[in-house]
């Protein structure tokens, strides 16, 4: 006796208990192709696979992270390359509340579809023997600029990329300064420096220094951190800088601040762009 042979007649037992017991049985008769098959044949099996979506918003947008850039002209003018572009957030927008950015100079108010996401700052145009660098003037732009070398124009680029592009994130963090250390770094490329300190009646004025290559990386509040910091008052001629103002007891000889807002985080790596259609 085989091994299916002993399971069909313990099979047949169990079938007669039960009927012999008054309980009901229904016998499903199982076919299968092989003795060790244990499935269906896959012709008789239906699957549903999506198709790949091939873009979000343009056929030539350059995806990163949540944002589609998308080239919308390309003019050469003598050795000068502009390349102008869109920007478009792929994220959900409608219906959310609008968006009050503080930084040093005002308070604005953007709605989430204005918002960029991402700052394509730093661009490069290739020919067959050479590479050349360019980009937008700030995160407010959206032209790549180029100066091309005398006997090279538009017709020689074979390919346009984007080189470790900037994203937007929230930033909310503290630092401290003091006579004795006076400059601390806040984010990547920008530093607070204790310019001043000096006696106002009941209070005390501290005045800080914000130091940055490019003006546009201070995209963020200063304020003091601490149950003794009153009002902050910003100035932006030459560098940019603010006031605040202590009304507590003693002015603390290490002083800590918070600076909340944005700031632009790199994204390394580099993203092709298409202008082909502009040929």
């Amino acid at each position: 006796m085989n091994g299916k042979t002993i399971a069909l007649t313990i099979v047949a037992f169990l079938i007669g208990v039960l009927a012999a017991g008054g309980i009901g049985v229904r016998v499903i008769e199982e076919v299968r192709t092989t003795d060790d098959a244990t499935s269906l044949p896959p012709e008789n099996v239906a699957t549903t696979t999506l198709p790949p979506s091939e873009y979000f918003v343009d056929p030539d947008e350059t995806l990163i992270a949540s944002t589609a850039l998308v080239p919308t002209s390309v003019v050469s003018s003598g050795t000068g390359l502009a390349i102008e572009y869109d920007l478009i957030s792929i994220a959900p927008t409608e219906g959310l509340p609008p968006i009050f950015v503080r930084s040093f100079r005002n308070t604005r108010e953007i709605h989430n579809e204005e918002l960029a996401g991402i700052f394509p700052e730093t661009w490069v145009v290739a020919t067959e023997s050479d590479r050349f660098e360019g980009g937008p003037a700030n995160a407010d732009v959206r032209i790549a600029r180029f100066e091309l070398p005398e006997g090279v124009d538009a017709s020689d680029v074979v390919s346009v990329e984007i080189i470790d592009p900037l994203i937007k994130a929230s930033l909310d963090t503290h630092f401290e300064l003091s006579q004795q250390s006076p400059t601390a770094e806040i984010v990547d490329g920008v530093q607070a420096h204790l310019l001043n300190i000096s006696d106002q009646g009941d209070s005390v004025i501290v005045q800080i220094e914000l130091v940055a290559e490019d003006s546009s990386d201070i995209t963020f509040f200063v304020e003091g951190a601490g149950a003794g910091w009153r009002s902050a008052n910003f100035s932006a001629e030459g560098r940019p800088s603010v006031n605040l103002t202590w009304v507590g007891d003693d002015l603390p000889e290490v002083m800590t601040f918070r600076a909340h807002g944005v700031q632009w985080i790199e994204i390394p790596g580099s993203y092709p762009v298409s202008v082909e259609r502009f040929g």
